[in-house]
């Protein structure tokens, strides 16, 4: 029966190991002699990155390191900060092996705790989140015709979708950030930080052209008394990654991440008015390709009792990519009167994606941060959780839809509206892939035993029946073991789909 058999064959991505660690962060360190001794904290800040990983075997690891910066004033009320960088390093087993599996790693710092034992020592505890998924191609061989006239078969269109593969590369970014002309210079950094953002992904045969753009935030005390000073600017990138056998009928998700960051003071002339930065990126992108085929839906003997083997596979595409600007304005109430803000900026902490019907709903919550200085006193921290929600509507996307969202924050300005109150401006980018997933039973094998004829059911040569409502031919010929065309032929039929009370003629076999 095997020689009778056409297969085809299907690709999927398949999960093979997903889990999350937990990295503990527990330091404790000095302060260099050019820092002022610390009189209160304002604020710990932690931001993760993963700067390396490898698998070999069940073995998978992870390099990476926490940037933390504490921000706190000395005994004269000025805003100071000091980073120090821990480093970490996971090793994590699976339960096989997948020498040939795509890895991807993300990292988020679940909490942060900063403690001042003296005025130079500072204690540090946390926890870092690190996501890992391992996934490779698989290849799974579906019956697509059946060479055997006693064979019934129910032809059909599988919507296929061929993952065509996932890549990565890294891209360094260096970058002079000029202090504008209207700006004092600058004693020293208080705080930076980058974000980068995908624009535009473009497929030509073999590689996707990803174009991107990194805001950059800086905050930097100033040589003159006065408030601290930002700076900000938009740094624009682009890289080729390299996808075997993508052309622009496929789809690409592409995202991107900094693996690294670092900005340096440097002086000329005497003063400070420049910046140095340099980021090392990570940009990856998955690509998939429509490619319907033709499939046996369902198959049955007139002849032989017969088994069939059949697979739910799930064929995930991406159905829709969403690039958009959402702007978010809050009141902030405060619980004390402030003259000035010094410093303002925006953390993301959760984003999650649900779907009704064809409208897709990306909400989270983003935590502002401010310290702002008072009339009669120094300077005070406040930070209050903001609250978002951002509706879309889809335009072919049809059941079971996920989606992981990329939300960043490309600006952050405020108004003070009231001794008591600022208003909010937060300018969001949200870049996300809608997957659509279809799960198909196919049949992956046949097996057809001559050695045990089907049991006749009827004796008499044709067999009268009435149909249920919208019942369909195939259904009635396999509950018979009857022939569908011979159905179709006798009873005159031009629709498989029947009405209700329909008579029909049923053949024996």
């Amino acid at each position: 029966m095997e020689e009778k058999i056409l297969k085809t064959s299907v690709y999927v991505n398949d999960i093979v190991f997903n889990e999350t660690a937990e990295q503990p962060v527990d330091v404790d360190f000095s302060l260099p002699d050019y820092c002022p001794d610390i009189s209160k904290i304002f604020k710990c800040r932690a931001v993760s990155r993963i700067s390396s990983k490898s698998m070999n075997g069940k073995n998978i690891t992870v390099d990476g390191y926490v940037c933390i910066t504490v921000l706190y004033c000395d005994a004269s009320e000025k805003l100071c900060s000091y980073e120090y960088q821990y480093p970490f390093s996971k090793n994590i087993e699976m339960g096989e092996e997948c020498s040939s599996g795509n890895l991807i790693v993300q990292s988020k710092c679940d909490y942060i705790n900063c403690r001042a034992v003296t005025g130079r020592k500072i204690d540090i505890h946390g926890a870092v989140s690190i996501t890992i998924k391992v996934f490779k191609r698989k290849c799974t061989d579906v019956i697509s015709d059946i060479d055997d006239c006693n064979i019934e078969q129910r032809r059909g269109t599988a919507p296929a979708t061929v993952p065509m593969g996932y890549a990565e590369k890294y891209l360094m970014v260096e970058e002079e950030i000029q202090i504008g002309q209207s700006q004092p210079a600058a004693e020293r950094i208080l705080r930076y930080d980058a974000k980068p953002c995908i624009k535009e992904s473009k497929i030509i045969n073999d590689k996707v052209v990803v174009k991107g753009e990194m805001s950059v935030w800086l905050l930097y005390c100033p040589v003159s008394e006065g408030a601290p000073q930002s700076v900000k600017t938009v740094l624009p990138f682009s890289q080729i990654v390299d996808i075997e056998g993508i052309t622009d009928a496929c789809e690409c998700d592409s995202k991107a991440f900094v693996a690294f960051l670092e900005i340096k003071p440097r002086s000329t002339d005497g003063e400070i008015r420049i910046f140095a930065l340099s980021a090392k990126l990570l940009v990856s992108c998955e690509a998939y390709c429509k490619n319907d085929i033709s499939v046996v839906l369902d198959a049955f003997s007139r002849k032989y009792k017969a088994e069939m083997k059949c697979e739910n596979i799930c064929f995930e595409s991406i159905c829709e990519n969403i690039s958009e600007n959402f702007h978010c304005k809050k009141n902030l109430d405060l619980d004390r009167p402030i003259a000035s803000v010094s410093d303002l900026w925006c953390d993301m902490q959760s984003v999650t994606a649900k779907f009704e019907g064809s409208d897709m709903t990306i909400s989270g919550t983003l935590i502002a941060c401010m310290i702002a200085c008072g009339n009669d006193y120094g300077a005070s921290y406040f930070e209050k959780p903001i609250d978002f929600e951002y509706k879309y509507t889809l335009k072919d996307c049809e059941e079971q839809l996920h989606s992981s969202p990329e939300v960043d924050i490309t600006s952050c300005g405020y108004t003070i509206t009231g001794a008591e109150s600022v208003e909010l401006r937060v300018d969001l980018s949200i870049n996300a892939a809608v997957y659509e997933c279809r799960k198909i039973p196919l049949i992956t094998a046949i097996k057809v035993d001559e050695s045990r004829p089907c049991e006749k059911s009827v004796k008499c040569a044709m067999t009268i029946y009435f149909t249920g409502d919208n019942e369909c031919v195939w259904d009635i010929a396999k509950h018979y073991g009857a022939s569908v065309d011979e159905i179709m032929k006798i009873n005159e039929l031009t629709e498989t789909c029947l009405p209700e009370n329909k008579m029909l003629l049923i053949p024996a076999v």
